[in-house]
């Protein structure tokens, strides 16, 4: 018989987002449990990532641990694209700090251009 070890009730609340096992970290997600505690509603609220968690910005809150990956892995695609966007006009990086758009209006904008692009092609 095994011996019995708290890891065996322990369950994973927070997941660091990051592409491959050594890439950059690109956001947050943490499990919330609300109500009542014999059956809870549980959330996912994914955040962008930063060392310091005050320096973090939400992006949502999602039903499902996959939805906020998907969301934490959409806002990567979208602001590296506005980056880019941004660098190619030669903006500096100051004044692309203070024109940064909020995570979450980045992440429906990019979404809302993916349905364009995936529909023009259809």
């Amino acid at each position: 018989m095994a011996q019995w070890h708290p890891v065996i009730n322990a369950q994973a609340s927070e997941w660091v987002l990051r592409q491959g096992k050594t890439g950059q970290p690109y956001g947050v997600v943490r499990l919330f449990a609300f109500g009542d505690p014999n059956k809870p509603e549980i959330w996912f609220r994914i955040v962008t990532w930063a060392g310091r968690s005050e320096d973090r910005e939400l992006i949502g809150w999602c039903r499902t641990l996959e939805a906020a990956a998907a969301a934490g892995w959409d806002h990567r695609c979208a602001d590296e694209s506005w980056r880019h966007h941004r660098a190619a006009k030669r903006v500096d990086s100051a004044t692309m700090a203070s024109e940064r758009p909020p995570a979450a209006e980045m992440v429906r904008f990019y979404r809302a251009a993916l349905r364009r692009r995936s529909g023009a092609s259809a």
